[in-house]
């Protein structure tokens, strides 16, 4: 049995080369003249650096500035010019931004700023941003439709919902059939987990982004037991899924040691890029838009799959040769 190479994946250089376009147009629109300019949005005391440090060179290396700040830091260095030009630091007019913060309401926590205006402070920050002619990723409006909140209401809405979206009645069916059952959380939501839900395949989730924002099996019960009536809005139970893992074992590299990994489950994202609802890059035999994908895996037994957490790790596509049986065996 022999496997064909990893597919071409060039996510970071596609990414940088979509942002220098994004940002090439919204200057040229104004009739500005130098380096475009891209500004990155990252957390307090970011760790996370690596993908990051990654686009910026490749971003850098196309002719764009590069700039890192927190929402503290641009509560205090954005500034309107003409023609709704988003300002930083008083003269660098901004193309992009990137938002890698701001998906979690600790990131509107400043403790220097008045206790009563703190959070509201650089909430309005991040509105200032989006009230300019600049390109974001991602919008308010882009992270409210991708929300654990939108799932919800998707995964119980009639097929007329997705045809008002100009999906057709067949493309209706077909995405309503791959979302999982979710409920609300309300004061009767413990009861019906011990009369009827079995709480092994249900799943306890809050609006957080990333990873550790899930309950499983016995932690789930205590935790409703414990929540405010004001809380249940935050959180909703969706029905477990339970991936089928690698039917053969796994090489994973951890601190160059090697080890191998039965049944391991891995999950595909893609990368697109688009513009006022145009894509960015046209690429021959790939949908419009499209830039690479991530494979990111962990190991059967772990909930949770963050790579930055220590869970999961980066993984690659290999795809498999057409085996044919000859006289001589598998070839």
């Amino acid at each position: 049995l022999s496997t064909g190479p990893a597919t071409s994946n060039p996510a970071t250089d596609n990414m940088a080369k979509a942002i220098a376009v994004a940002a090439q147009r919204i200057r040229r629109e104004h009739g500005d003249t130098g380096d475009a300019t891209f500004l990155m949005v990252i957390q307090e005391d970011e760790d996370n650096v690596f993908d990051q440090r990654l686009l910026e060179e490749a971003l850098e290396a196309r002719g764009v500035r590069t700039f890192r700040r927190t929402f503290r830091q641009l509560h205090a260095q954005l500034a309107t010019g003409p023609n709704e030009r988003l300002l930083l630091d008083g003269d660098d007019a901004i193309d992009v931004v990137y938002l890698r913060a701001g998906y979690r309401y600790q990131d509107y926590i400043a403790t220097d700023l008045d206790t009563k205006r703190c959070c509201d402070a650089l909430r309005a920050t991040r509105i200032f941003i989006e009230r300019h002619r600049v390109a974001v990723n991602a919008t308010v409006g882009q992270q409210l439709a991708t929300s654990k909140r939108m799932q919800q209401y998707l995964s119980t809405a009639s097929h007329s919902v997705f045809t008002a979206l100009g999906f057709s009645l067949e493309e209706a069916q077909s995405i309503a059939g791959v979302f999982a059952e979710m409920r609300e959380v309300d004061g009767g939501s413990v009861d019906w987990l011990k009369e009827h839900g079995r709480v092994e395949n249900w799943v306890l989730k809050n609006q957080g982004e990333g990873g550790g924002h899930c309950l499983f099996d016995r932690d789930i019960v205590p935790r409703l037991e414990a929540m405010r009536t004001e809380d249940y809005p935050a959180w909703g139970l969706m029905h477990r899924l339970r991936p089928r893992g690698r039917s053969v074992p796994t090489i994973a590299v951890r601190d160059g040691v090697g080890n191998a990994i039965d049944g391991l489950v891995s999950e595909v994202g893609m990368f697109t890029a688009h513009l006022e609802g145009n894509p960015l890059l046209q690429s021959t035999g790939n949908a419009p838009g499209y830039l690479g994908y991530l494979v990111r895996s962990k190991p059967p037994e772990v909930a949770e799959g963050g790579v930055h957490s220590g869970f999961g790790m980066l993984d690659s596509l290999v795809f498999p040769m057409e085996i044919t049986r000859t006289n001589n065996g598998y070839g």
